[in-house]
């Protein structure tokens, strides 16, 4: 009996020696798992790839356009239909614009206008008529040309230029059908305008025309702003000056017996007033960019001219343009942005950042060897710098380079396993 007790006994231990065995080897085998899955995962640095960046401050603000603007006096009232685009330029005598005695002259002569350019494209594609071609891929290419230029000009939103980019749709498209043999005989048509031509002219509408009494840019309208800010004294233009002039421009009393304007000088000015935080940030003669949020105007550069004293922290910037077109002649008081403190280079972490022998620069992996590079700093914020090389020297941070942000004991040369 009592070998039977101890043969319990003995079952009973070697049953909780297997267990603890089996507890050890389950945690081994956890333990050689972990071990495993840390070694796969585990890297002695991290990295980011150095990526070209542009950081910029801009500050949006209402400015007031100034040019070297002269009202052009008409000697008789009436409809206005100018010869001439706004913001093109003209000589001395030219022939900018005619005034009609009433609103129904003044249609008559845009219809003869217009059936003019008819005329002259319809005798044009007359020309054409017989006129074949083997390879028609100009032809196609002219119409995906046109097509896209039409396509961008209503995406801009610029509808007035719609009509000359439909002409052009219009031609390359009759074009490539005249070439390939298609019946097309514009004589009807052609003597159909003709014939409306001569009605119209019949009529024998008069008109008064408006010459330039000088040379420069032509503008269509003259609000009365002309003279709001003397010309000669924008550069000089202090704070509390441009603020009024922005918030309560002062229009002329004698608008009505003005038609139109010339514009003397190429420069032109933006009167604005921003922060004094961001005033700072600008340099005389800097170039910033500047964009028009509520018109189609299309952005451009310009240069700072005068930073104007400080009044309850805002300051008057004065910038300068010179280029000039239809949709820049029209511009007065307008929303702009202003985008400036640009700095384009490699986004770095300022973690990455170190100095080795009085040198800035940044550790990168070179497959798996350890290199240092200099940085020159443009531009830093709490988290990243924007580094360039302005001097293009060699052993800087370049485009791509796997710059380590993490890592203990870095040297240059060292080996990464």
């Amino acid at each position: 009996m009592s070998g039977f007790q101890d043969n319990i006994v003995k079952f009973k231990n070697n049953k909780k020696y297997m267990t603890i065995l089996y507890v050890v080897i389950a945690i081994a085998f956890i333990a050689f798992f972990l071990y495993q899955v840390f070694k796969i995962n585990y890297e002695p640095v991290k990295t980011e790839v150095a990526l070209e960046k542009t950081v910029s401050a801009s500050a949006v603000t209402q400015a007031f356009i100034v040019r070297d603007e002269y009202p052009i006096e008409a000697s008789v009232t009436g409809t206005l239909v100018p010869l001439v685009e706004d913001g093109k330029r003209v000589a001395s005598g030219d022939n900018v614009a005619v005034v009609f005695t009433s609103d129904e002259a003044a249609k008559t002569y845009n219809e003869i206008k217009e059936l003019e350019k008819k005329i002259e494209y319809y005798a044009s594609l007359q020309n054409k008529v017989g006129v074949q071609t083997a390879d028609i891929t100009p032809l196609d290419e002219r119409i995906y040309s046109s097509c896209g230029d039409f396509v961008a000009a209503v995406s801009s939103g610029k509808i007035d230029t719609l009509d000359s980019f439909e002409e052009k749709v219009r031609d390359a498209i009759t074009s490539r059908q005249l070439s390939t043999g298609a019946v097309i005989d514009p004589s009807v048509k052609l003597s159909e305008l003709t014939t409306q031509l001569e009605q119209l002219k019949a009529k024998n509408i008069g008109y008064s025309t408006i010459t330039a009494p000088h040379p420069g840019y032509y503008i269509s309208v003259a609000d009365g702003y002309e003279s709001a800010v003397a010309y000669a004294d924008v550069p000089e233009l202090r704070t509390a000056d441009a603020m009024a002039v922005i918030n309560n421009p002062q229009k002329s009393a004698d608008t009505e017996k003005y038609m139109c304007k010339l514009v003397d000088g190429f420069n032109w000015y933006f009167v604005c007033v921003i922060d004094y935080d961001d005033a700072v940030k600008l340099t005389k003669g800097e170039i910033v960019d500047v964009a028009f949020t509520m018109t189609t105007a299309e952005p451009l550069k310009a240069t700072v001219v005068n930073i104007a004293d400080t009044v309850d922290y805002k300051t008057a910037v004065i910038l300068k343009s010179n280029l000039m077109n239809t949709e820049y002649a029209g511009l007065r008081n307008e929303q702009i942005r202003i985008t400036f403190d640009k700095h384009t280079g490699y986004q770095i972490s300022n973690k990455a950042i170190r100095e080795v022998d009085g040198q800035k620069g940044v550790f990168v992996l070179n497959g798996n060897i350890v290199k240092f590079k200099k940085i020159n700093i443009a531009y830093s914020d709490s988290e990243y710098s924007i580094c360039n090389n302005p001097e293009n020297e060699g052993g800087f941070v370049e485009l791509y380079d796997e710059v380590i942000v993490e890592g203990v004991d870095l040297y240059d040369g060292k080996i990464i396993d």
